[in-house]
């Protein structure tokens, strides 16, 4: 579990670090969207993604802002330079003066580990069996990592949340592929949602 204080770079290297070999997935929980939402409205979209790891914050919000083809997105380092994410004004200004009208900011929500015992189910002796042995087998158990993330989609105009996702990812296999994994979901989200086109 993700204590308070960490950062999206150490916890996303410590997930990558740990991971457990496999397919990753990822779904979305959770979404939300304002009823007076228009997609036309937002027009133009920087993907904010919080983090000091200045390479991480350009490799999510690169990954992100390719995936939403139904929008005009661009990750917010090509218009903030590696500024102070901090400074919510300078960065609220800066964007506004660029022409941008929506922002979405992507947070790690946290991580953690779901251990569960495979066996066959299906059958009393098939699982009794399998379950005398494997209990004193070293490794029976699979572990798999699961990444969240929560995507917040702003109107910089009118200063509200018009769109919220929450995603988790199975066993990501690496950064990169993480990332475009969640903008994929992301953009898909925001476009059933009819909030991008």
């Amino acid at each position: 579990m993700v204590t308070k204080g960490k950062t999206l770079a150490a916890t996303a290297a410590l997930a990558i670090a740990t991971l457990a070999m496999g397919c990753a997935t990822t779904e979305m929980t959770n979404t939300w969207t304002d009823p007076s939402a228009k997609g036309a409205a937002m027009s133009r979209i920087a993907v904010v993604c919080m983090t000091k790891d200045a390479g991480l914050r350009r490799m999510a919000e690169d990954a992100t802002a390719a995936q939403m083809a139904g929008a005009q997105a661009t990750p917010s380092y090509q218009v903030l330079g590696d500024s102070d994410l901090k400074d919510r004004a300078a960065v609220k200004a800066k964007l506004k003066a660029a022409g941008f009208n929506g922002v979405l900011v992507m947070r790690l929500a946290g991580i953690n580990e779901q251990v569960t015992a495979m066996g066959p189910y299906d059958t009393f002796d098939g699982y009794y069996d399998w379950g005398v042995g494997a209990v004193y087998a070293p490794g029976y158990l699979e572990t798999d990592t699961i990444v969240h993330v929560v995507s917040n989609l702003y109107s910089l105009d009118q200063n509200k949340l018009v769109w919220s996702g929450t995603s988790k990812t199975f066993d990501p296999a690496s950064a990169h592929q993480f990332m475009t994994d969640v903008g994929q979901a992301v953009a898909k989200s925001l476009q059933k949602d009819r909030i991008i086109l």
